[in-house]
């Protein structure tokens, strides 16, 4: 069950008993029993439901999925929401199923975390826009939308995703260039432009969209709904990398009429409204490349302890552990930070005391991913190489690399803004 164990460490440091994997490092330091001052009982609950939800209904089919290119996210939603596990963050009274105990930073960590170790970010990732792009709504939306967009998309009824990132701008913000234009009866907006690199663009109902309403620069920018299925919206999957089940898109938006009521907040909001959720985005990036670098580490020492060359195995051979080491360091000082962040999140941080220490985490965490990929592949060998066997897993990771380095900021931008908000 995973209780604590008495005596506790301290009434301050619980200790609780071992949970998944034997594999030294492949979980989590509390998972493996070494005090934390962060868990509680009520995490251990939550990780339980996590894990038996993952398990059963996501990992044995990721393999199948991912070289499909699509996976049955709509059948995903509906199961994982009555498990309680699609949207434990959202409010109950809206539809939403917080955990027992209440929802907080560290049941945060648990829910990216165990989503993530499926082992496919194509797929991990379609549960994760829904957060990335509803807070938007619940925090600054309507009556309305809040009761006929938030309560279906929260209930798994309906799919949203964020799209920000436009063909020109990256991660420049400022300067987007899709416009959205009242008409003379102050009715509707017409809505023209595209945007990029949009994940799951194929498999949701609402595009949770920033715009340019006003003049140039952040304070012309706003946040609007559009509905997938209105014409003129037109969606066209990108041949990519990585990340193969979570259709990375191209989203195009053609004289597309829709109603003033889909505007969140008020004209000129947009860039405060899309950052409300930044943080949180970027927790999740960051938990999503701790744990695929925990199981990058995690193969390659069930592959080294199996596989024997020149006469032992090869995890006796002191350069293969120094590998591992390398890797164990990196993972456990990654997932030590984002668990530090939590930790201040939780104790009223807010995104000025948070943001740029988010953003160095990030690339702490993505840089991680990175070199446990490729010290993985080389304890592999060719079985990193190919998509199938030994390897597999380990082969799709790397090819993940990319798009949690450079996916909700990247390296260059993310050092770069921690430095001007630390006023250097």
């Amino acid at each position: 069950t995973g209780a604590a164990r008495a005596p506790p460490a301290s009434p301050e440091m619980p200790v609780f008993e071992r949970f998944g994997s034997e594999v030294p490092y492949g979980e989590p330091a509390w998972y493996r029993g070494v005090p934390t001052p962060y868990y509680e009982d009520k995490h251990v609950k939550f990780r339980a439901e996590m894990r038996a939800y993952v398990d059963e209904h996501i990992r044995p089919y990721v393999d199948e999925w991912d070289e499909a290119g699509a996976c049955p996210i709509e059948q995903l939603r509906s199961s994982a929401h009555a498990a309680g596990v699609l949207s434990p963050w959202a409010p109950a009274e809206l539809g939403g199923t917080p955990p027992e105990g209440g929802w907080d930073e560290f049941m945060f960590i648990i829910w990216a975390d165990e989503l993530a170790r499926c082992g496919a970010g194509g797929v991990a990732i379609l549960f994760f826009i829904t957060y990335m792009s509803l807070p938007h709504i619940l925090d600054f939306g309507s009556d309305f939308l809040k009761e006929s967009i938030a309560r279906p998309v929260i209930a798994g009824k309906a799919g949203m995703a964020i799209t920000l990132t436009e063909p020109t701008g990256g991660s420049d913000l400022a300067n987007i260039r899709t416009t959205a234009t009242k008409t003379e009866d102050g009715k509707h907006y017409i809505i023209n432009g595209v945007k990029k690199f949009i994940t799951g663009g194929q498999c949701v109902g609402y595009f949770s969209t920033i715009v340019r309403t006003g003049k140039p620069g952040l304070k012309g920018l706003s946040m609007i709904v559009i509905p997938t299925e209105t014409p003129g919206v037109s969606v066209t999957k990108l041949k990519a990398s990585g990340w193969w089940a979570g259709n990375t898109t191209l989203v195009k938006f053609e004289d597309v009429q829709v109603p003033v009521e889909n505007l969140i907040g008020m004209e000129g909001m947009g860039f405060p409204v899309m950052a409300t959720a930044m943080n949180g985005e970027r927790l999740i990036g960051c938990m999503g490349a701790v744990r695929a670098a925990r199981t990058c580490l995690a193969e390659a020492i069930s592959y080294a302890r199996d596989r024997t060359t020149f006469g032992k195995k090869l995890s006796e051979s002191q350069v293969i552990r120094h590998k591992f080491a390398q890797m164990a360091r990196r993972v456990e000082a990654a997932q030590a930070i984002v668990e530090g962040l939590a930790y201040a999140m939780r104790s009223g941080a807010g995104p000025a005391e948070i943001g740029g220490p988010m953003a160095l985490a990030k690339v702490e965490c993505s840089s991680a991913h990175e070199f446990c990929a490729r010290e993985a592949s080389q304890v592999l060998g060719g079985a990193s190489f190919l998509r199938q066997g030994k390897g597999q897993l380990v082969e799709r990771l790397a090819r993940e690399v990319r798009v949690n380095v450079v996916g909700g900021g990247s390296e260059e931008v993310m050092l770069d803004l921690a430095m001007r908000m630390s006023k250097i």
